[in-house]
């Protein structure tokens, strides 16, 4: 059994440099799509003391409510969840074979470690295997790595993982957060936890006094199809809505610059279109104002392709303006996602702002 992390009192960061620590308590709280409830009562604890009400709807989301002295209504979301695999068969020696739970890359899944989220018995930690590779035929060694020929390895036999673990139970990359050079760190699932992360350092350092209702809802289910933003932005409707979230930085080898779409260390990304969403240029244009008046390192976001909850937020309950904040991430979607410092302070800098 693996013992939960206990997330400390949030130390005032003012947007300064991020606070690895904390940072790093968020990441390691499993919350596969479906199953955020550890990591949703963390935040809720966390916030509670700043907030004029937090609630937790019946999907799961957790909103968060700040009073305004008589403005618009502002939703800001970032996701809670985190891609997973989710387990769908048990074979006669106790191996686990499972399914994929958001865009993952098989190819990155060899030789991981893994944490099961179980029901009741906790979290059971695992290693991912796959026949060997001495032993790969001719044939075999020329197909493609996928997940249906992954199997997970708790080191128990049938009758005794049958007690444990069940068809459908989630499972979580496990990585622990380290520190690079050049203000970078690494870590899983800061696919959104930056996102997280900054709402709730947000939260914290608001000032008291501000003229809209705010409303911080951090959703479940994203990786999944932006379930949990759906249902949050039905029932606030509000008038603007940004999703700060993060996006793949493709400045690594073998990429072409025009290619890169975002780079690391060059700020907070604010995106014009993605493959599902041209934001609302008022909205943006008010964005980038804010960065240039304030000094804050951004960059223009336009990709083909690609999705946030920005997308339900702007549709969902009627016409709204919405836009998405994007925090460059190189590895995204592994359990050694990497970004920039720099970047997630530029973030909450911009959203500090345009709230206060």
């Amino acid at each position: 059994m693996i013992q939960l992390p206990q997330t400390d009192d949030i130390a005032r960061a003012g947007g300064k440099t991020v606070d690895f620590d904390l940072f790093s308590k968020l990441s390691l709280i499993p919350a596969a799509s479906g199953r955020e409830e550890l990591l949703g009562g963390e935040i809720a604890r966390m916030i509670k003391p700043y907030c004029d009400g937090v609630s937790v709807d019946a999907m799961g989301n957790v909103i968060a409510f700040k009073k305004g002295s008589g403005g618009k209504k502002i939703m800001v979301a970032a996701h809670m969840d985190e891609v997973a695999l989710k387990i769908r068969y048990i074979d006669e020696k106790g191996f686990l074979y499972f399914t994929l739970t958001g865009g993952i890359d098989p190819r990155t899944l060899l030789s991981q470690r893994v944490l099961l989220q179980t029901e009741e018995n906790g979290l059971i930690p695992g290693v991912i295997g796959a026949k060997a590779a001495h032993y790969l035929t001719a044939a075999e060694k020329t197909q493609p790595l996928d997940a249906l020929s992954l199997y997970i390895d708790c080191g128990f036999n049938f009758e005794e993982i049958s007690k444990i673990v069940s068809i459908g139970d989630p499972v979580v990359l496990d990585r622990t957060p380290a520190e690079l050079g050049g203000g970078l760190f690494t870590a899983k699932a800061i696919d959104d936890r930056a996102g997280v992360y900054i709402l709730v350092q947000v939260i914290k350092n608001m000032p008291k006094e501000h003229k809209d209702d705010i409303y911080f809802v951090f959703t479940v289910q994203e990786e999944y199809g932006l379930i949990g933003a759906h249902g949050a932005v039905m029932a606030i409707r509000p008038d603007v809505a940004l999703a700060v979230d993060t996006t793949g930085a493709l400045d690594t080898p073998g990429m072409r610059p025009q290619d890169y779409v975002v780079s690391l260390g060059k700020g907070v990304g604010i995106t014009l279109t993605d493959g599902t969403t041209i934001a609302d240029r008022a909205l943006c244009k008010s964005l980038i104002k804010i960065c240039k008046d304030k000094g804050i390192a951004y960059q223009l976001r336009v990709a083909a392709r690609g999705s946030n909850d920005a997308k339900a937020m702007q549709r969902e309950s009627g016409p709204v303006k919405a836009a998405a904040l994007s925090v460059p991430v190189r590895y995204i979607h592994s359990n050694v996602e990497t970004a920039s410092k720099h970047d997630i302070d530029a973030a909450y800098n911009l959203v500090l702002n345009f709230l206060s």
